[in-house]
């Protein structure tokens, strides 16, 4: 048989497993990116506010990593296997609660006050995990710590700058030590890749269903987090370029020159009509 027949006959390659994660969760993907964002913006207008919602996550954190821990202790075969990069760097609890006590100071855990439900919910999911299933935790862990590894470098870029923080305090849970974000973030997926070709089709699927789970809770926490009309106002303000803000500024001027006007015209116009005849 000639090369070309036996390629042409050969079973084709499966998919990797981050490959199918990344293609299923594209479009919840999305929405998560829209509501961070739109959320960051009022969250930069205060460093306390933005404390309570690294706050949020750092419990999300906890609740994942303790649950590893536990798989760990346990000597569970699959968590195993990802030991030496979870204990390497991806790790993010400790950061979180560093900058947490950083804005908030010793009495941050009070400031944080009540978790929402939203959080709760999450909380006990990944416990439930962790007792029952514990290689589904890998999907969350591809889901929040590869994204503290990616994007989250984007939050903390904005974060220095909006709070023009010194080098060594405020972003320790998207600073890495040891190993880069991107050899931690790749090795990761590596090892999560060869992992998961030897996994019944079964578990695969279960991994892409925690996926999709882990933004549904993402989401969640995120919009059951309170923020101020203020401060959201505030953020926008803080984040939009001076020149942009400037023109901004012009128009609003602009218009109302117009429509003030316009509206004493009315109003004139509206208290000489009898009224029984205004409507």
């Amino acid at each position: 048989m000639s090369d070309a027949k036996a390629t042409a006959g050969s079973e084709p390659e499966a998919e990797p497993l981050t490959k199918r994660l990344s293609k299923a969760s594209r479009k919840i993907h999305n929405v998560s990116n829209s509501l961070v964002n739109a959320r960051l913006i009022a969250l930069f207008s205060d460093k306390d506010l933005y404390a309570k919602a690294l706050g949020c996550f750092y419990y999300v954190f906890v609740a994942l990593e303790a649950a590893l821990d536990e798989a760990l202790k346990k000597g569970d075969a699959d968590v195993s296997k990802f030991k030496d990069v979870l204990k390497g760097g991806l790790y993010r609890a400790p950061g979180f609660k560093q900058d947490v006590q950083h804005y908030l100071g010793a009495t941050w855990q009070a400031q944080l006050g009540t978790k929402s439900q939203a959080l709760k919910d999450y909380e006990a999911h990944l416990a439930s995990l962790g007792r029952s299933s514990p290689a589904l935790l890998l999907a969350h862990v591809y889901t929040q710590h590869l994204a503290m590894a990616s994007g989250g470098q984007i939050v903390k870029r904005w974060a220095r700058k909006i709070f023009q923080l010194p080098d060594d305090v405020g972003t320790a849970a998207f600073d890495y030590t040891g190993e880069s974000n991107n050899t931690l973030r790749s090795a990761f997926k590596k090892q999560f890749d060869e992992w998961g070709a030897a996994q019944p089709q079964e578990l695969q699927d279960q991994l892409l269903s925690e996926h999709l789970a882990a933004f549904g809770h993402n989401n969640a926490i995120i919009k059951a987090f309170p923020l101020p009309a203020t401060a959201i106002i505030a953020g926008a303000i803080r984040v939009t370029p001076r020149p942009v803000l400037l023109v901004l500024v012009a128009l609003l001027g602009w218009c109302l020159a117009f429509i003030i006007p316009w509206l004493q015209t009315k109003l004139q116009d509206l208290a000489g009509v009898p009224m029984h005849m205004r409507y």
